[in-house]
């Protein structure tokens, strides 16, 4: 039940992270027509798309977790099941301590931008740095209980 609550938000994560990039690219679009074809530079679009870029990149980290597709170096390769168990195990610890302090610290730098406003959009810069401890709490929750199976990205 907990993995398909789980999954489920990873799902509307994916949704959001796709419709911000999306949205980047049509406002990039516009920014450009807008600046050299009418001469009329919009300046609020290229913090809107900053704005954009971070959520939809840290909206992605617990989605490739997820579906086991972040990046996989292994610099101890072995055939040995128990070894590899181990080393599996090992990771899992690495990468929660990882996104548990990385939770941690956004939470606090999220604070410190509460009362500080963004030149163009006036928004609070809360909203810049809310994805930092949403992606990395989300990520958490998705390492423990993400289905089990092997990743498939990176080099091996």
């Amino acid at each position: 039940m907990i993995r398909n609550l789980v999954g489920g938000v990873v799902g509307i994560a994916k949704v959001i992270a796709a419709g911000c990039f999306a949205a980047m690219i049509v406002l990039t679009l516009v920014q450009v027509v807008n600046r050299y074809a009418l001469g009329l530079p919009m300046f609020w679009t290229e913090e809107l798309i900053v704005l954009l870029l971070v959520w939809s990149m840290l909206l992605g980290m617990p989605v490739q977790l997820w579906s086991h597709e972040e990046i996989v170096v292994d610099v101890l390769p072995t055939p040995d099941p128990r070894a590899q168990a181990i080393k599996d195990g090992a990771n899992l610890v690495c990468s929660v301590g990882f996104c548990a302090i990385l939770a941690w610290a956004g939470y606090a730098f999220m604070l410190r931008g509460l009362n500080v406003t963004s030149p163009a959009l006036g928004l609070s810069r809360l909203w810049f740095f809310l994805p930092i401890p949403v992606s990395a709490a989300l990520s958490v929750i998705v390492l423990l209980t993400r289905p089990k199976g092997q990743s498939v990205g990176g080099f091996d």
